[in-house]
């Protein structure tokens, strides 16, 4: 029914969109990226142009949304014709996951392969079954020794998949910490810095527990691509200054219990490094942000794609606000109602956009407007979000939620003829505690039915300010034109970030 009240042109640049966005998920896909840093040569493993003996004594510990992805190029490597240098290992992956993954399983580890698959973390919360896994990690990793090559696999997800609280906090305590810390709007690095201090094996712990020569194949999905970040930075020493997780406990107003607290301010940071220990970042959100300005610029045959950010943060719903006024503004230059000046330099600030993009996309509106083609504009990076109601959502659908319903204002009395459609997906598949990546919205002064989004949510009976003041995202999503607009590619094994996708087509 939505495609029809659409049209023939919205729905065309809706797949084109949502194809852009499978791109980029596939282009990250850890497998390919494994194959690009770790090669073999004889007995000889090469990870990183560094060398490593292989003598039957190969073990590969993992744990994140993507890790379970990555196995099987390693495993290919290590076979002999009778044998294999791997030995064994254990993989912390997700709830679901393996299910998830029945209609694709040579991409999974073999099953002869020793690795051992656990799940946990639902919704994306320590429990006690991650932390089961991470009590078996631990005690491989301990029993190993100089001679022994330890492979650790590092993706997103990676916190709430090792949980190890210290002694005496429990992981019930953790949990509630970690909840409390993302329902007020910490971000990552926020989250991991409380989590590194009162873990046992993040913050560089994991890595001093084994005397085995250590590679970890670290895949981001934080903004800049901190090490010591992605994860906790379980293989990577800590150097954050005492107090700094006490700082972030009392700027979120987080009550933790006493012994938790005098962990805390007893916690020293760790001097100590790691010559046993090789990182290797292997994969990132810009790279997925490259293959979607290919896949669009292929599409249309031309260069009307740009990369403005991947650095984009913040509360989700202002985020979603400020894109809504950035298509606002470009609408009205492409309708000869303003110029470049109109484009603030605060609003490119708040979107995290850099003065060589900002000059760029002065350059590519002049060009749309000879050429009489679409623009797209391509940001990455990853938001928050402020929990005050009680619905379901995530970061993804909140900012398309926010968007539509601001971007319905800022056209009310527009000139522009053509097309806007804005995407917002997580590359993991996953916004927050819902099987949806994200969403998809638009407006379009061509489109035969609604003129947005928004009028055809409430032709429907749906009231969209509500949903996003209970922060009820993704019930919103579902019942708008059963689901129609919702992105739900399911666990696409791989884990960079949220990609945004803004489309401004004018129809002169």
């Amino acid at each position: 029914m939505a495609a029809k009240l659409l049209g023939t042109d919205l729905c065309e640049s809706f797949a084109r969109i949502r194809t852009a966005f499978s791109e980029a998920i596939n282009s990250v896909q850890p497998q390919e990226l494994i194959k690009k840093f770790v090669k073999r040569e004889n007995e000889t493993l090469v990870v990183n142009n560094k060398k490593h003996e292989l003598r039957h004594n190969v073990y590969i510990v993992g744990f994140g949304k993507a890790v379970i992805g990555m196995v099987r190029p390693l495993e290919d490597l290590l076979k002999n014709s009778d044998s294999s240098h791997l030995k064994g290992g254990i993989l912390s992956v997700p709830f679901g996951i393996q299910n998830a993954f029945s209609d694709r399983s040579h991409l999974l580890p073999t099953s002869d392969s020793g690795i051992i698959i656990l799940e946990g973390a639902k919704d994306n919360i320590p429990d006690e079954s991650a932390f089961k896994s991470a009590r078996k990690i631990c005690s491989l990793v301990k029993n190993l020794s100089e001679k022994d090559l330890l492979i650790v696999l590092i993706t997103g997800g990676g916190s709430a998949l090792l949980p190890y609280p210290l002694a005496p906090t429990t992981i019930a305590e953790k949990q509630e910490i970690v909840r409390s810390l993302s329902r007020a709007g910490a971000d990552i690095t926020e989250l991991n810095t409380v989590r590194k201090t009162i873990s046992a094996t993040k913050g560089g712990k994991l890595a001093a527990m084994t005397k085995a020569q250590t590679v970890s194949l670290i895949l981001s999905d934080v903004i800049n691509n901190p090490l010591d970040i992605i994860a906790s930075g379980p293989t990577i020493v800590n150097k954050d200054p005492v107090g700094a997780a006490l700082n972030i406990l009392s700027k979120y107003n987080v009550l933790i219990p006493n012994h938790t607290k005098a962990s805390l301010e007893n916690a020293r940071a760790c001097s100590q490094e790691f010559p046993h220990v090789t990182n290797v970042l292997v994969g990132s959100n810009e790279p997925a942000l490259t293959a979607v300005a290919t896949c669009l610029q292929e599409a249309r045959d031309t260069d009307c794609s740009m990369i403005l950010s991947s650095c984009l943060q913040g509360e989700a719903a202002d985020v979603g606000k400020k894109m809504s006024e950035l298509a606002a503004i470009i609408t009205n230059i492409l309708c000869g109602r303003g110029d470049t000046d109109m484009l603030r330099e605060t609003l490119f600030t708040d979107l995290y956009i850099g003065n060589r993009e900002r000059v760029g996309v002065i350059d590519l509106l002049e060009k749309v407007s000879k050429d009489k083609g679409p623009v797209y504009l391509i940001f990455g990076g990853e938001t928050t979000v402020h929990v005050r109601g009680t619905g379901l959502g995530g970061r993804n659908q909140e900012m398309v939620l926010a968007y539509s319903i601001h971007m319905e204002k800022a056209m009310e009395e527009s000139t522009f003829t053509g097309d806007i459609v804005f995407l917002s997906g997580g590359t993991d598949g996953i916004d927050g505690p819902t099987d949806a990546a994200g969403a998809i919205t638009y407006w379009s002064s061509t489109s035969p039915g609604f003129r947005s989004q928004l009028q055809e949510a409430k032709q429907q009976g749906l009231n969209p300010e509500a949903y996003l003041k209970n922060n009820d995202s993704y019930t919103y999503f579902s019942l708008l034109s059963n689901g129609y607009y919702s992105l739900k590619p399911g666990h696409t094994g791989t884990n960079v970030m949220d990609i945004q996708i803004l489309m401004i087509y004018p129809r002169f």
